[in-house]
């Protein structure tokens, strides 16, 4: 009984002694602190080009299928990829679960030609005025910028409606 309790005491403070492992430590002082969109994917520091998506009624009475209909507009200038880096350096919040709040956009982010990840956006200020992206299974949520509000309702009205080459017809 003896050797047992000396095995229970060994291990309990080897477990004790664990928990203060620096590197555990350090990895959950990194979650646990407020971080920016860009810290939580750093790939997006390298955006060079963007999609932007206008879903064309978002708030219509289809709440399944109104992002199947939208315009969009590809982005390169060195301007609007500043303002879309100064919305990413805002504070997020991680959730568990997605807003009820529909969206009015995306916008697919790129570097070198590839799409590496999705925003989606919302100016709906009343309630639903956020910038967020999906990692990990989480959803992380920024308040939108008045500025980033104000590039996406100059370029909305100049998005086009994708190339559908289905309406081709051979003759």
């Amino acid at each position: 009984m003896s050797k047992f309790i000396s095995v229970l005491l060994f291990s309990f403070g080897a477990l004790l002694c664990s928990c203060n492992d620096p590197q555990i430590k350090k990895k959950q002082n990194k979650e646990d602190a407020f971080k920016t969109l860009v810290d939580i994917d750093e790939r997006l520091r390298s955006a060079d080009s963007l999609v932007v998506v206008f879903y064309k009624h978002p708030y219509g009475a289809d709440s399944l299928r109104y992002t199947r209909y939208y315009t969009q507009i590809s982005v390169v200038g060195p301007v609007e990829l500043e303002l879309l880096q100064q919305q990413l350096k805002q504070k997020a919040i991680r959730l568990e679960k997605h807003r009820y709040c529909r969206g009015e956009g995306k916008v697919w982010c790129y570097s070198k030609g590839k799409i590496f990840q999705t925003l989606y956006f919302s100016t709906l200020c009343d309630n639903c005025c956020h910038v967020y992206l999906i990692k990990d299974g989480f959803f992380f949520y920024t308040d939108i910028l008045k500025s980033f509000t104000s590039w996406l309702t100059s370029v909305k009205p100049i998005s086009k409606e994708p190339f559908n080459d289905s309406t081709i017809t051979n003759n």
